[in-house]
C-alpha cells in the first residue's frame, strides 16, 4: 500500500513529533511510506490581521482562515497526480485543512481536539470564544470530509462523536518499551513537557504554587522542555525548581535514565500525554493528576499513582520517593502495560487496516 504521510515539522522532543516518529516506524513493515514534512511558519502580523478581517467578513473562524496553505495544497495535489497514492495520511488537523475540497483518499489523525484547547485559551474574551465556537463546527466538518479519522484516546473519540464526527476510530500512538535501568545518584523527580504549551505551563504553576510547599522530602525537582517564559523562570528560581529548557534528545534520555520518579501535575488538554507513555515505557513510577493519564488505562497504585488534590499529590510524592520496592513494582507494571496496550506491531497493523478501508 502506497501512503503519503503529511506531517508538520516540529521540535524533535515534542510529544507530537515523538508520536509521529513512532507511528512511521510501526508502519514500515506494512506500507510504502512517502513522508512529506510541511512547514507551518508563524504568521506575520499583517497575515494575522488579514485572517481576522476575512474571518469577520465571511463568518468563518479565524483559525480556519489562518490555517489555509496554498503551497501545501498544490504540492499534495501534484504528488498525488504523479504517484497515485492509495492513502494520504494527514497528521494533525492543521495539515488536512489546506486539502479540503480536493478529491483525495484522506485519513486524518487528530492528535488533539483543537476547539477544546481554543475554548480554554480564549477564557472570558468574547471574540476568541466566538472563534472557538465557529471552529468546533469546522473541525467536525473537516474530519467528516475525510474517508476516515483517527483519535488517540477514547475520550477524544467520544468528544468528537458528540460534535457529529461519524467516521472515527481510536488507535493510540505506538510506544516500544525501553531497556530496564534503575536510577542512580541523588533523588530526582522529573517533569518533561513543553513549558510554553498551556497545559504544561498550568501544570508547572499548580505544582510550584500548591504542591511543592507541602512536600517534606528534600529532592531535586526538574521541569524540562520547551521555551518557558519569564514568569515561569522567575517562579522556578523562587521555589528552587530546576528548569532545563529547551531540552535536547540527549538531555531527555539522561533525565529518563536518572529519574527516581516522574511527575505530571497536568489537569487539562486533549489527545494523549506522550511523556506519560515515555516514562512508563522506561519503567519509571509516575505520580499525576487524572489529566496526565488521558487515554492511558492505568490502575491507581498498580501502574501509577493518581492524585486527586495538591495535598494528595504531595503525600504520594513523599511516600514514593523513599520506597524503593514500591517504586520498582509500579515501574515494572507500567512498563508491562505499555508493552501490552501500545505495541507498535499491533497498532501499526490496525492503522494499516484503516488505510485499507479508506483507499
Amino acid at each position: 500500500m502506497k501512503v503519503l504521510f503529511v506531517a508538520p515539522s516540529s521540535a524533535t522532543v515534542s510529544g507530537g513529533a515523538i508520536a509521529t516518529r513512532q507511528t512511521l516506524r510501526s508502519l514500515e513493515p506494512h506500507c510504502e511510506i512517502h513522508h512529506l514534512v510541511c512547514d507551518v511558519p508563524e504568521p506575520s502580523r499583517p497575515r494575522m490581521y488579514a485572517s481576522a478581517a476575512w474571518a469577520a467578513l465571511t463568518g468563518r473562524s479565524y483559525w480556519e482562515v489562518s490555517w489555509r496553505n496554498r503551497e501545501l495544497r498544490e504540492k499534495v495535489a501534484r504528488l498525488h497526480a504523479r504517484e497515485s497514492f492509495d492513502v494520504i495520511h494527514c497528521e494533525w488537523l492543521q495539515s488536512a485543512v489546506p486539502l479540503r475540497g480536493l478529491d483525495l483518499p484522506l485519513v486524518i489523525r487528530a492528535l488533539d481536539v483543537h476547539f477544546v484547547d481554543m475554548e480554554r485559551w480564549a477564557g472570558d474574551r468574547r471574540y476568541w470564544r466566538e472563534q472557538a465556537k465557529r471552529f468546533r463546527h469546522f473541525e467536525a466538518e473537516t474530519l467528516n470530509s475525510a474517508r476516515a479519522a483517527v483519535a488517540l484516546s477514547r475520550e477524544d473519540e467520544e468528544l468528537l462523536r458528540e460534535c457529529g464526527v461519524r467516521n472515527i476510530v481510536t488507535i493510540p500512538p505506538p510506544r516500544p518499551v525501553e531497556a530496564e535501568n534503575g536510577s542512580s545518584g541523588e533523588p530526582l523527580a522529573v517533569f518533561v513537557g513543553r513549558l510554553d504549551m498551556a497545559p504544561n505551563r498550568e501544570a508547572f504553576f499548580l505544582f510550584a504554587n500548591e504542591v511543592w510547599s507541602l512536600i517534606r522530602s528534600r529532592v531535586r525537582v526538574v521541569f524540562a522542555g520547551g521555551f518557558p517564559d519569564a514568569e515561569v523562570r522567575r517562579r522556578a528560581a523562587e521555589c528552587g525548581i530546576e528548569l532545563i529548557a529547551p531540552l535536547s534528545d540527549a538531555g531527555a534520555a539522561r533525565l529518563f535514565a536518572d529519574a527516581r520518579i516522574f511527575l505530571s501535575p497536568v489537569r487539562s488538554g486533549t489527545g494523549i500525554k506522550i511523556k506519560t507513555l515515555d516514562a512508563m515505557a522506561y519503567g519509571k513510577p509516575m505520580i499525576g493528576f487524572r489529566g496526565a493519564f488521558r487515554g492511558v488505562p492505568v490502575e491507581h497504585g498498580v501502574h501509577a499513582m493518581i492524585a486527586e488534590s495538591p495535598a494528595d499529590f504531595a503525600r504520594q510524592f513523599d511516600e514514593l520517593i523513599d520506597d524503593a520496592p514500591r517504586r520498582r513494582a509500579i515501574g515494572i507494571a507500567a512498563r508491562e502495560l505499555i508493552r501490552d496496550r501500545f505495541d507498535p506491531v499491533t497498532l501499526g497493523a490496525r492503522l494499516r487496516d484503516v488505510y485499507a478501508r479508506a483507499r
